[in-house]
Protein backbone atom coordinates (compact mmCIF):
# COMPACT_ATOMS: atom_id res chain seq x y z
CA UNK A 1 0.00 0.00 0.00
CA UNK A 2 1.38 3.24 -1.26
CA UNK A 3 1.08 5.89 2.29
CA UNK A 4 1.85 8.32 0.67
CA UNK A 5 -1.08 8.40 -1.57
CA UNK A 6 -4.23 9.90 0.25
CA UNK A 7 -6.61 7.73 1.26
CA UNK A 8 -9.95 7.97 -0.64
CA UNK A 9 -8.50 10.02 -3.11
CA UNK A 10 -8.38 10.21 -7.05
CA UNK A 11 -4.98 9.03 -7.19
CA UNK A 12 -6.03 6.22 -4.41
CA UNK A 13 -9.11 5.22 -6.63
CA UNK A 14 -7.16 4.94 -10.06
CA UNK A 15 -4.41 3.00 -7.81
CA UNK A 16 -7.05 0.84 -6.46
CA UNK A 17 -8.82 0.75 -10.23
CA UNK A 18 -5.42 -0.06 -12.17
CA UNK A 19 -5.20 -3.22 -9.19
CA UNK A 20 -8.38 -4.97 -10.88
CA UNK A 21 -8.18 -7.52 -13.56
CA UNK A 22 -7.43 -6.24 -17.18
CA UNK A 23 -9.90 -6.30 -19.77
CA UNK A 24 -6.29 -8.67 -21.60
CA UNK A 25 -6.62 -10.86 -18.89
CA UNK A 26 -10.70 -11.53 -18.74
CA UNK A 27 -10.30 -11.97 -22.71
CA UNK A 28 -7.54 -14.64 -22.49
CA UNK A 29 -9.91 -16.51 -18.96
CA UNK A 30 -12.81 -16.02 -21.74
CA UNK A 31 -10.87 -18.00 -24.58
CA UNK A 32 -9.90 -20.64 -22.12
CA UNK A 33 -13.65 -21.21 -21.60
CA UNK A 34 -14.49 -22.21 -24.37
CA UNK A 35 -16.97 -19.02 -24.29
CA UNK A 36 -18.70 -19.97 -21.28
CA UNK A 37 -17.61 -17.14 -19.29
CA UNK A 38 -19.62 -14.94 -21.25
CA UNK A 39 -22.83 -16.55 -20.72
CA UNK A 40 -22.59 -15.98 -17.38
CA UNK A 41 -21.45 -12.18 -17.29
CA UNK A 42 -24.83 -10.38 -17.46
CA UNK A 43 -26.36 -12.48 -14.98
CA UNK A 44 -22.98 -11.71 -12.52
CA UNK A 45 -23.05 -8.21 -13.49
CA UNK A 46 -27.12 -8.13 -12.76
CA UNK A 47 -26.09 -9.36 -8.93
CA UNK A 48 -22.89 -6.90 -8.83
CA UNK A 49 -25.86 -4.04 -9.01
CA UNK A 50 -27.91 -5.22 -6.89
CA UNK A 51 -24.76 -5.66 -4.61
CA UNK A 52 -24.17 -2.13 -4.74
CA UNK A 53 -27.88 -1.14 -3.91
CA UNK A 54 -29.69 -0.67 -7.33
CA UNK A 55 -32.04 -3.02 -9.16
CA UNK A 56 -32.05 -3.73 -13.35
CA UNK A 57 -35.25 -1.72 -13.28
CA UNK A 58 -33.48 1.64 -11.97
CA UNK A 59 -31.56 1.71 -15.16
CA UNK A 60 -34.88 2.66 -17.04
CA UNK A 61 -34.69 6.06 -15.47
CA UNK A 62 -31.57 6.69 -17.33
CA UNK A 63 -33.26 6.93 -20.55
CA UNK A 64 -30.71 4.93 -21.93
CA UNK A 65 -29.22 5.60 -25.66
CA UNK A 66 -27.41 2.36 -26.07
CA UNK A 67 -24.24 2.46 -29.23
CA UNK A 68 -22.70 -0.32 -30.25
CA UNK A 69 -20.67 -0.99 -33.53
CA UNK A 70 -17.20 -2.12 -34.92
CA UNK A 71 -15.95 1.64 -36.06
CA UNK A 72 -17.66 4.81 -35.04
CA UNK A 73 -19.43 4.36 -32.12
CA UNK A 74 -17.68 6.44 -29.92
CA UNK A 75 -17.89 9.13 -32.22
CA UNK A 76 -21.74 8.59 -33.05
CA UNK A 77 -21.84 9.03 -28.80
CA UNK A 78 -19.96 12.34 -29.31
CA UNK A 79 -22.33 13.32 -32.31
CA UNK A 80 -25.53 12.35 -29.81
CA UNK A 81 -24.00 14.60 -26.65
CA UNK A 82 -23.45 17.26 -28.62
CA UNK A 83 -26.56 17.17 -30.39
CA UNK A 84 -28.08 16.69 -27.13
CA UNK A 85 -26.74 19.72 -25.80
CA UNK A 86 -28.43 21.64 -28.28
CA UNK A 87 -31.25 20.74 -27.78
CA UNK A 88 -30.63 21.28 -23.74
CA UNK A 89 -30.08 24.97 -24.44
CA UNK A 90 -33.31 25.66 -26.65
CA UNK A 91 -35.07 24.19 -23.80
CA UNK A 92 -33.18 26.57 -20.80
CA UNK A 93 -33.89 29.32 -24.11
CA UNK A 94 -37.92 28.38 -23.90
CA UNK A 95 -37.61 28.41 -19.95
CA UNK A 96 -37.70 24.58 -19.61
CA UNK A 97 -35.77 22.36 -17.47
CA UNK A 98 -32.22 22.00 -19.02
CA UNK A 99 -31.05 18.42 -19.34
CA UNK A 100 -28.74 16.90 -17.90
CA UNK A 101 -26.50 14.13 -20.35
CA UNK A 102 -24.63 11.60 -18.74
CA UNK A 103 -21.94 9.79 -21.39
CA UNK A 104 -19.95 6.60 -20.85
CA UNK A 105 -17.57 5.51 -23.13
CA UNK A 106 -14.30 3.96 -23.49
CA UNK A 107 -11.22 4.08 -24.02
CA UNK A 108 -10.11 7.58 -22.29
CA UNK A 109 -6.54 9.31 -23.65
CA UNK A 110 -5.30 10.99 -20.75
CA UNK A 111 -7.41 10.76 -17.46
CA UNK A 112 -9.90 7.67 -16.54
CA UNK A 113 -12.56 9.99 -15.71
CA UNK A 114 -12.93 11.11 -18.67
CA UNK A 115 -15.17 7.97 -19.53
CA UNK A 116 -17.58 9.04 -17.44
CA UNK A 117 -19.19 12.27 -17.99
CA UNK A 118 -22.24 14.57 -17.03
CA UNK A 119 -22.65 17.96 -19.66
CA UNK A 120 -19.90 17.53 -21.84
CA UNK A 121 -16.86 17.62 -19.32
CA UNK A 122 -15.57 14.35 -17.28
CA UNK A 123 -16.83 14.38 -14.06
CA UNK A 124 -14.04 15.83 -11.79
CA UNK A 125 -11.29 14.10 -9.72
CA UNK A 126 -13.40 14.66 -6.65
CA UNK A 127 -16.39 13.25 -7.81
CA UNK A 128 -14.37 10.24 -9.46
CA UNK A 129 -13.00 9.39 -5.67
CA UNK A 130 -16.51 9.42 -4.50
CA UNK A 131 -18.84 7.51 -6.87
CA UNK A 132 -15.36 5.60 -7.40
CA UNK A 133 -15.73 4.38 -3.21
CA UNK A 134 -19.09 4.18 -3.27
CA UNK A 135 -18.77 1.56 -5.77
CA UNK A 136 -15.80 0.01 -4.95
CA UNK A 137 -16.48 -0.44 -0.78
CA UNK A 138 -19.83 -1.92 -1.49
CA UNK A 139 -18.69 -4.50 -3.20
CA UNK A 140 -16.12 -5.23 -0.76
CA UNK A 141 -18.30 -5.36 2.10
CA UNK A 142 -19.83 -8.53 3.61
CA UNK A 143 -23.16 -7.93 3.86
CA UNK A 144 -25.38 -7.77 1.64
CA UNK A 145 -23.13 -10.75 0.49
CA UNK A 146 -22.76 -11.05 -3.51
CA UNK A 147 -25.38 -13.20 -5.17
CA UNK A 148 -22.85 -16.07 -6.70
CA UNK A 149 -24.02 -16.96 -10.48
CA UNK A 150 -21.98 -20.20 -10.98
CA UNK A 151 -18.74 -21.34 -8.19
CA UNK A 152 -16.51 -19.29 -10.35
CA UNK A 153 -17.61 -16.30 -10.05
CA UNK A 154 -15.60 -13.28 -9.31
CA UNK A 155 -16.39 -11.38 -6.21
CA UNK A 156 -14.81 -8.25 -7.82
CA UNK A 157 -15.85 -7.16 -11.46
CA UNK A 158 -12.45 -6.32 -13.83
CA UNK A 159 -11.48 -3.09 -15.24
CA UNK A 160 -14.01 -2.29 -17.53
CA UNK A 161 -17.03 -3.73 -16.00
CA UNK A 162 -16.14 -2.18 -12.56
CA UNK A 163 -16.18 1.10 -15.07
CA UNK A 164 -19.53 0.31 -16.04
CA UNK A 165 -21.01 -0.51 -12.99
CA UNK A 166 -19.56 2.54 -11.61
CA UNK A 167 -21.11 4.23 -14.30
CA UNK A 168 -24.45 3.49 -14.09
CA UNK A 169 -24.23 4.40 -10.60
CA UNK A 170 -22.85 7.69 -11.21
CA UNK A 171 -25.78 8.70 -13.34
CA UNK A 172 -28.75 7.17 -10.70
CA UNK A 173 -26.76 9.46 -8.09
CA UNK A 174 -26.43 12.61 -10.64
CA UNK A 175 -29.81 11.51 -11.69
CA UNK A 176 -29.41 12.25 -15.67
CA UNK A 177 -32.12 12.89 -18.19
CA UNK A 178 -30.42 10.54 -20.74
CA UNK A 179 -27.09 8.15 -20.42
CA UNK A 180 -25.55 7.45 -23.80
CA UNK A 181 -23.92 4.39 -23.36
CA UNK A 182 -20.79 3.11 -24.93
CA UNK A 183 -20.54 -0.71 -25.76
CA UNK A 184 -17.13 -1.98 -24.92
CA UNK A 185 -16.55 -5.18 -26.74
CA UNK A 186 -19.14 -7.05 -29.02
CA UNK A 187 -22.96 -6.15 -27.34
CA UNK A 188 -24.64 -9.57 -26.54
CA UNK A 189 -21.78 -10.28 -23.55
CA UNK A 190 -21.31 -6.63 -22.80
CA UNK A 191 -21.58 -5.10 -19.09
CA UNK A 192 -23.41 -2.18 -20.61
CA UNK A 193 -26.41 -4.62 -22.36
CA UNK A 194 -27.14 -5.27 -18.45
CA UNK A 195 -29.96 -2.27 -19.37
CA UNK A 196 -33.18 -3.99 -20.46
CA UNK A 197 -35.53 -1.06 -21.28
CA UNK A 198 -33.27 1.48 -23.90
CA UNK A 199 -34.73 4.34 -25.44
CA UNK A 200 -33.09 3.51 -28.63
CA UNK A 201 -30.19 1.49 -29.61
CA UNK A 202 -28.07 2.20 -32.33
CA UNK A 203 -25.42 -0.06 -34.02
CA UNK A 204 -22.72 1.89 -36.18
CA UNK A 205 -20.00 0.41 -39.42
CA UNK A 206 -19.14 -3.32 -38.73
CA UNK A 207 -16.17 -5.21 -39.44
CA UNK A 208 -13.81 -7.58 -38.03
CA UNK A 209 -12.19 -7.58 -34.72
CA UNK A 210 -11.40 -9.13 -31.64
CA UNK A 211 -12.19 -12.46 -33.49
CA UNK A 212 -11.08 -14.27 -30.21
CA UNK A 213 -14.34 -13.18 -28.48
CA UNK A 214 -16.51 -12.08 -30.85
CA UNK A 215 -16.09 -14.76 -33.64
CA UNK A 216 -13.78 -14.84 -37.17
CA UNK A 217 -17.05 -13.95 -39.34
CA UNK A 218 -19.03 -10.81 -40.57
CA UNK A 219 -21.86 -12.78 -39.13
CA UNK A 220 -21.11 -14.01 -35.98
CA UNK A 221 -19.92 -10.55 -35.05
CA UNK A 222 -22.91 -8.77 -36.57
CA UNK A 223 -24.88 -11.20 -33.82
CA UNK A 224 -23.03 -10.16 -31.20
CA UNK A 225 -23.35 -6.42 -31.76
CA UNK A 226 -26.90 -6.40 -32.47
CA UNK A 227 -27.58 -8.33 -29.22
CA UNK A 228 -28.01 -5.06 -27.75
CA UNK A 229 -31.39 -4.97 -29.75
CA UNK A 230 -33.98 -5.01 -27.11
CA UNK A 231 -38.11 -5.89 -27.13
CA UNK A 232 -40.13 -3.48 -29.07
CA UNK A 233 -36.89 -0.60 -28.68
CA UNK A 234 -36.14 0.82 -31.78
CA UNK A 235 -32.92 0.40 -33.21
CA UNK A 236 -31.23 2.32 -35.90
CA UNK A 237 -28.38 1.63 -37.91
CA UNK A 238 -25.76 2.38 -40.50
CA UNK A 239 -25.35 0.79 -44.17
CA UNK A 240 -23.93 -2.34 -43.79
CA UNK A 241 -22.45 -5.20 -45.90
CA UNK A 242 -25.29 -7.56 -46.90
CA UNK A 243 -24.04 -10.16 -44.74
CA UNK A 244 -23.96 -7.61 -41.61
CA UNK A 245 -27.43 -6.07 -41.91
CA UNK A 246 -29.03 -9.48 -42.85
CA UNK A 247 -28.10 -10.51 -39.37
CA UNK A 248 -29.14 -7.42 -37.69
CA UNK A 249 -32.59 -7.78 -39.58
CA UNK A 250 -33.10 -11.12 -38.40
CA UNK A 251 -32.19 -10.43 -34.54
CA UNK A 252 -34.51 -6.99 -34.95
CA UNK A 253 -37.41 -9.24 -36.11
CA UNK A 254 -36.71 -11.92 -33.05
CA UNK A 255 -37.32 -8.66 -30.96
CA UNK A 256 -40.34 -7.39 -32.27
CA UNK A 257 -38.04 -3.96 -32.61
CA UNK A 258 -38.56 -1.76 -35.59
CA UNK A 259 -34.83 -1.30 -37.62
CA UNK A 260 -34.35 1.78 -39.50
CA UNK A 261 -30.80 1.87 -41.66
CA UNK A 262 -29.86 5.40 -42.39
CA UNK A 263 -27.70 6.99 -45.24
CA UNK A 264 -24.74 9.13 -44.57
CA UNK A 265 -25.82 12.67 -44.27
CA UNK A 266 -25.19 15.36 -47.17
CA UNK A 267 -23.90 19.12 -46.86
CA UNK A 268 -23.90 18.80 -43.18
CA UNK A 269 -21.25 20.52 -41.80
CA UNK A 270 -19.22 18.03 -39.17
CA UNK A 271 -16.88 18.94 -36.19
CA UNK A 272 -15.19 15.58 -36.25
CA UNK A 273 -13.66 15.43 -39.67
CA UNK A 274 -13.59 12.22 -42.11
CA UNK A 275 -15.69 11.60 -45.15
CA UNK A 276 -16.59 8.23 -43.16
CA UNK A 277 -18.25 10.29 -40.19
CA UNK A 278 -21.25 11.13 -42.36
CA UNK A 279 -22.16 7.93 -41.51
CA UNK A 280 -21.77 8.36 -38.08
CA UNK A 281 -23.78 11.73 -37.40
CA UNK A 282 -26.32 10.49 -39.78
CA UNK A 283 -26.72 7.54 -36.82
CA UNK A 284 -26.34 9.95 -33.67
CA UNK A 285 -29.23 12.19 -36.26
CA UNK A 286 -31.34 9.83 -35.66
CA UNK A 287 -30.92 8.11 -32.46
CA UNK A 288 -31.61 11.50 -31.43
CA UNK A 289 -35.11 12.29 -32.97
CA UNK A 290 -36.10 9.13 -31.65
CA UNK A 291 -35.26 9.69 -28.41
CA UNK A 292 -36.77 12.72 -28.41
CA UNK A 293 -39.91 11.86 -29.46
CA UNK A 294 -40.16 8.53 -27.05
CA UNK A 295 -39.02 10.76 -24.19
CA UNK A 296 -40.59 14.52 -24.95
CA UNK A 297 -42.76 13.67 -27.47
CA UNK A 298 -40.94 16.75 -29.54
CA UNK A 299 -39.62 16.35 -33.00
CA UNK A 300 -35.95 16.89 -32.78
CA UNK A 301 -35.24 20.90 -34.69
CA UNK A 302 -33.15 20.91 -37.71
CA UNK A 303 -31.40 23.89 -36.54
CA UNK A 304 -30.01 22.16 -33.00
CA UNK A 305 -29.10 19.05 -35.22
CA UNK A 306 -27.10 20.66 -37.31
CA UNK A 307 -25.44 23.14 -34.60
CA UNK A 308 -25.06 19.82 -33.15
CA UNK A 309 -22.83 18.09 -35.62
CA UNK A 310 -20.92 20.93 -36.08
CA UNK A 311 -19.88 21.52 -32.37
CA UNK A 312 -19.49 17.82 -31.98
CA UNK A 313 -15.88 17.24 -30.73
CA UNK A 314 -13.85 13.94 -30.32
CA UNK A 315 -9.96 14.63 -29.66
CA UNK A 316 -7.90 11.84 -31.03
CA UNK A 317 -10.31 10.88 -33.89
CA UNK A 318 -9.73 12.41 -37.24
CA UNK A 319 -7.77 15.26 -35.15
CA UNK A 320 -5.24 17.35 -36.92
CA UNK A 321 -3.32 19.54 -35.32
CA UNK A 322 0.22 21.90 -35.51
CA UNK A 323 3.28 20.03 -33.52
CA UNK A 324 4.39 22.45 -30.72
CA UNK A 325 8.09 22.25 -31.50
CA UNK A 326 7.80 22.39 -35.34
CA UNK A 327 4.21 24.55 -36.78
CA UNK A 328 5.12 23.20 -39.96
CA UNK A 329 4.93 20.02 -39.52
CA UNK A 330 0.89 18.60 -38.95
CA UNK A 331 0.00 15.68 -37.03
CA UNK A 332 -2.98 13.45 -38.32
CA UNK A 333 -4.28 11.77 -35.35
CA UNK A 334 -6.90 8.91 -35.31
CA UNK A 335 -7.67 5.81 -32.89
CA UNK A 336 -8.50 3.57 -36.23
CA UNK A 337 -7.94 -0.24 -35.04
CA UNK A 338 -9.18 -2.05 -38.37
CA UNK A 339 -7.48 -2.06 -41.59
CA UNK A 340 -11.02 -0.50 -42.65
CA UNK A 341 -10.83 2.49 -40.10
CA UNK A 342 -6.69 3.11 -41.16
CA UNK A 343 -7.77 3.32 -44.70
CA UNK A 344 -10.80 5.74 -43.94
CA UNK A 345 -8.36 7.96 -42.23
CA UNK A 346 -6.05 7.59 -44.40
CA UNK A 347 -8.59 9.50 -46.74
Amino acid sequence: MDTSVPAGSYLAAVRDLNGLQTNYQIIQQIKASGGRMNQHSIPEFCAFLEKIGHSVKDLDKLNVIHVAGTKGKGSTCAFTQSILTQLSEQRRAEGKQPLKIGLFTSPHLIQVRERIQINGQPISQLDFAKYFYETFDALRSPHPPLRKVSVDSPSMPMYFRFLTLMAYHTFLREQVDVAIMEVGVGGEYDSTNVVQQPVVCGIASLGIDHQNSLGSTIEEIAWHKAGIIKPKVPVVSVEQVPEALKVIEERARENDAELQVVKPVDDVELGIQGVHQRANAALATELCHVWAQRTHNVTASESYIARGLQLASWPGRSQSFPSPRVPSLIWHVDGAHTVESIRACAK
